[in-house]
């Protein structure tokens, strides 16, 4: 495949290679998936590498919060998936997680899962997964000790041992605790390790403590009690992409650029997200193109669809398939569908429009770029020319020309002016969509110009004009123009879209002329 950089973000995330046929053939992790997916292809690779390279043909990823979390979701991935490449972490050895018993007298134990991904304790509470193996063992020894939680064997001895002598059990063995004070432990302990505002509340009793033991010169407890603190707070930041609930997901996001409608979803099964899945249909006709594809790709439903769809096409979709599984997510379950739509938007959005948005401070992405230009001979068979990008890439199929009807003579603002306004007067009547940025060749004059004429026509829509001979860009209600390097990708679309504005104006200008001539 040929490898262009500039398609890949600079965040930590998971990349996953496929082959030709499609077949997921590596899996792995970066801090900055652009780095590394660069070095994958530079000259003086070994056999190994050169012969992986060799059979992609695409390359998708998903951004995540941070490195811990790439870390858990490429192991998720590579045990789902079974990539030829990968030679670690096919066993599912890799993460600790914390273990409750489910017995009278309940154990909390260090779990990890078997070669088929299962857990061997059987009928217990799992919590993590705990990818700093040091931070879970302090904390778990000071659960245990706070809780007085129990971690001898399946069947209670009959004496004490010396656990309960260090402080860290009750002895229910010996009968030294009830059924009910012991459950109610066991209580308080889930409420840890389930909920971050008990959690949170424990830390800052322990900071409480720590700070009193410092005021008393107790500095060997004061440092105890913040490795406790800094341990517990493992359990505040749990990951996004494995979820302790054991219910089958999916995770959709949709979007539509330019003529195609753009999925991913992550598919989270007993609670863990394995799969990952990118697909793209034409628009076409469909009025409703989103609900099209969910009414045609799901044929088994899982648990719960949650989906950036409006309250209105999730009604529509479960009315047509019988169920109540399409719904919006709520806070938390909103974090792991933000992860789908950003890795969706930096994988399918041009580069040049993604810096178009930082540089311009937009709120979204400027998609749609519709770019206005005019032309006159001293005011003679005076033109204005729209040319439409659509994803960095021009749409002739809605390029736009005008004659000029209500100016006369040499006055360009009030050229611009009557074209914006028939442009968005005409796609108000229409109903058609409007652009997510408008572009006007000239300078400051030109951009008011233009934006008097979205105001008569009733519209509001992010502007900005390129001034040619500086390439300055203009944006309204800023002092300062913004400027930036001629090698900035978001500043060579601009230049892309102005130029061809004004070649599409001085062609139709030429054939007026050309036409009065014969006349």
């Amino acid at each position: 495949m040929e490898f262009q950089r500039e398609r890949y973000p600079q965040e930590p995330g998971v990349y996953v290679m496929k082959s030709s046929d499609g077949t997921v053939i590596y899996v792995g992790k970066a801090a900055s998936l652009r780095s590394r997916l660069s070095q994958y292809f530079l000259k003086g690779k070994d056999i190994k590498t050169s012969a992986l390279v060799s059979h992609i043909s695409s390359i998708e990823f998903v951004i995540t919060k941070d490195a811990k979390e790439a870390l858990v979701l490429e192991s998720n991935l590579i045990k789902s998936y079974q990539p030829r490449y990968n030679l670690c972490l096919k066993d599912a050895k890799h993460f600790s997680y914390l273990a409750l018993t489910n017995e009278r007298f309940p154990r909390l134990l260090v779990a990890r899962k078997n070669t088929s991904g299962a857990f061997r304790i059987k009928g217990a509470r799992f919590y993590g997964p705990f990818v700093e193996g040091s931070k879970r063992a302090v904390s778990t020894r000071y659960l245990r000790k706070l809780f007085r939680i129990r971690i001898c064997g399946t069947k209670m001895p009959k004496k004490e041992c010396l656990q309960f002598h260090l402080g860290n059990c009750d002895a229910p063995c010996i009968g030294n605790i009830g059924e009910a004070e012991y459950g109610a432990n066991v209580q308080a302990l889930q409420s840890v390790l389930e909920g971050k505002v008990r959690a949170g509340a424990l830390i800052d009793s322990l900071r409480k403590r720590m700070a009193e033991a410092s005021a008393g010169t107790d500095y060997e407890r004061a440092i105890s009690l913040r490795d406790q603190m800094e341990s517990l707070k493992i359990f505040l930041d749990r990951q996004r992409v494995e979820k302790k609930r054991g219910h089958d997901e999916d995770y959709i996001w949709l979007q539509r650029i330019g003529a195609n409608l753009h999925v991913q979803i992550l598919r989270s099964r007993h609670g863990v997200i394995g799969k990952v899945e990118k697909h793209s249909m034409a628009i076409k006709e469909q009025e409703e193109p989103e609900l099209s594809f969910c009414l045609q790709y799901y044929n088994e439903i899982p648990d719960s669809v949650y989906s950036n769809l409006s309250e209105i096409q999730n009604n529509a979709l479960n009315l047509a398939l019988g169920t109540d599984a399409f719904s919006h997510p709520g806070k938390d379950r909103a974090k792991v569908l933000d992860i789908a739509g950003h890795s969706l938007v930096m994988g399918e959005v041009d580069p040049a429009v993604l810096r178009l948005r930082e540089k311009l401070g937009l709120e979204n992405n400027p998609i749609t770029i519709e770019t206005f230009d005019i032309s006159t001979l001293f005011g003679e068979e005076s033109v204005g020319s729209m040319v439409s990008f659509v994803n960095g890439k021009s749409d002739k199929d809605n390029y736009r020309r005008f004659r000029i009807r209500t100016v006369s003579g040499q006055d360009d603002f009030a050229m611009m002016k009557e074209v914006v306004q028939r442009r968005y007067e005409r796609v108000m009547k229409e109903g058609s969509a409007l652009p997510d940025l408008v572009l006007i060749d000239g300078g400051a004059g030109q951009l008011h110009a233009a934006m008097d004429g979205m105001e008569e026509a009733g519209v509001r829509i992010p502007v900005a004009a390129i001034a040619k001979k500086e390439e300055e860009i203009y944006l309204p209600n800023r002092m300062e123009t913004v400027r930036m390097a001629r090698s900035d990708q978001g500043l060579m679309l601009l230049q892309r879209c102005r130029d061809e504005a004004h070649r599409f104006a001085i062609t139709y200008q030429r054939l007026r002329r050309g036409k009065k001539a014969k006349e």
